[in-house]
């Protein structure tokens, strides 16, 4: 082959792969911004810049290449959190950005399944909030009981879609977009094997270590399961152990809390019923805080009148509770058999 002929492939090669790669991101635009800022998630969840896009007549346009299929953000605001996201694969993405902005792209194959899944949620969500809204204005106990039971379910509905879709999606960027929203995810049995899969495809993304090693500490508080013990210093200077309580009364309640909590410290009172009424009988509460400030801690202990044991290594949401029992949000409970069994 002449060299003229091999460097009119070469070019040729080279052309089409561009072209191969090649996107676009498009969108109305209904806020008052003059531009966009387009940025590339990297494995350790830190953005890269791809384009600043100016916004005009309320709209938006980008093209451009991509080296492999990525996640992208687009902020829109002045906020962290003012952003959405669309997979950025080859082809042509639109994702508007409306007054109330939501994630909702299509135009390419993993875009389209995303917003596909939200919408295909949106009827179970409309249910969720109309009961939600019942439940809001029951007038009697016995009412809201039951609503709360109707809520609890479609919130199962809720939950079992969301994991069946994660579980299909385990070899693909769309695991990792789709990680994000599984943060305070209240079935982490339905998404435990997901996890690990997507933690073994994907090693060292950030989304998959962090959401991973939280299903890792759910499932270690999973009813049925042993519990593992804690230890941590007690607001006296000593240090107090679960495996000092657990074998010693019928049930421990352990109680993660805050002295900043709003919701923890409003569930004190119902805690201390239930101690009241069940102490003598073998039922122990063990406090184990989320503070990170000493004197609030004790300060909330003696307001709120905790005769109950306590623990904290005042490390805030960095403390070895969190890490070890997988809590995103608190209050949160566990209550452990005198057999050691959750």
């Amino acid at each position: 082959m002449k060299r003229t002929s091999i460097l009119f492939f070469a070019a040729a090669l080279m052309l089409t792969a561009c072209k191969d790669n090649r996107l676009t991101i498009s969108g109305i635009v209904e806020r008052d911004v003059d531009s966009l800022i387009l940025r590339v998630m990297q494995y350790d969840n830190s953005d890269t810049l791809l384009a600043t896009v100016p916004v005009v007549d309320g709209k938006y346009l980008w093209e451009g290449t991509v080296d492999s299929t990525c996640i992208i953000r687009i902020f829109y605001g002045n906020e962290p959190s003012d952003f959405l996201r669309v997979i950025g694969e080859p082809g042509n993405i639109v994702q508007d950005i409306s007054d109330k902005p939501s994630d909702s792209p299509s135009g390419t194959p993993f875009n389209d399944s995303i917003t596909a899944f939200k919408n295909a949620l949106d009827p179970i969500w409309k249910d969720y909030d109309a009961i939600y809204e019942k439940v809001e204005a029951a007038q009697t106990d016995a009412e809201r009981d039951s609503l709360l039971a109707m809520l609890e379910n479609v919130w199962k509905q809720i939950e079992c879609q969301r994991a069946d879709f994660l579980n299909r999606h385990t070899a693909d960027i769309l695991g990792i977009y789709l990680l994000r929203d599984f943060q305070h995810f209240s079935a982490p049995e339905r998404i435990e094997e997901a996890t690990k899969a997507l933690r073994q495809n994907f090693p060292g993304n950030f989304w998959t270590e962090f959401i991973s090693k939280r299903v890792e500490g759910q499932m270690r508080g999973y009813p049925g399961r042993q519990y593992t013990d804690l230890r941590m210093p007690t607001p006296d200077g000593g240090e107090l152990s679960l495996s000092d309580i657990v074998p010693n009364n019928r049930y421990t309640f352990v109680d993660f809390w805050a002295s900043w909590c709003g919701p923890c410290c409003a569930e004190i009172p119902n805690v201390k019923a239930a101690y009241e009424k069940y102490h003598a009988k073998g039922f122990e509460v063990v406090g184990v805080s989320f503070d990170g400030d000493a004197e609030a801690w004790k300060d909330a202990i003696a307001k709120y009148n905790m005769p109950w044991p306590h623990m904290s290594d005042l490390q805030g949401w960095s403390c070895a509770a969190a890490g070890v029992y997988g809590i995103g949000a608190i209050p949160s409970t566990l209550l452990i058999g005198q057999d050691g069994i959750i």
